[in-house]
């Protein structure tokens, strides 16, 4: 398990799974309280630049505890099975009323790397 995200990016190893928890929380009556994420959607793109076709695309509309605003984004051995190499990736969540953030990477202007580093036990 040395695949990681962080602030930066995320890490992985080709054909490696990574479960990314996500927690949606806002700021109510100076108090941070879950943000609830009914029919909200998640989108997370991987690809080598902004204008070529993504490598990995994960839609998520089913989450793990909408009231709680608590959600998961699962990358499989089959989403990370791309050539080794330096990616960019973000997340973003869409509400039912359209608004749209991109709230990953967590610093406007900035773009997170996706990081694959080659497979060595391959089991051929």
């Amino acid at each position: 398990m040395a695949s990681k995200m962080t602030e930066a990016g995320i890490i992985i190893t080709q054909g490696d799974t990574l479960n990314i928890p996500l927690r949606f929380t806002i700021y109510k009556d100076g108090k941070k309280v879950p943000l609830n994420i009914a029919n909200a959607v998640l989108r997370m793109q991987v690809r080598a630049s902004a204008s070529t076709p993504p490598l990995v695309s994960k839609e998520v509309s089913r989450h793990a505890d909408e009231n709680g605003g608590r959600s998961l984004i699962q990358l499989t051995a089959e989403d990370t099975n791309i050539p080794a190499g330096d990616y960019y990736t973000d997340i973003e969540i869409q509400f039912p009323d359209g608004q749209k953030f991109t709230f990953y990477p967590p610093k406007a202007g900035y773009r997170a790397y996706f990081k694959v580093t080659e497979q060595f036990t391959k089991g051929d």
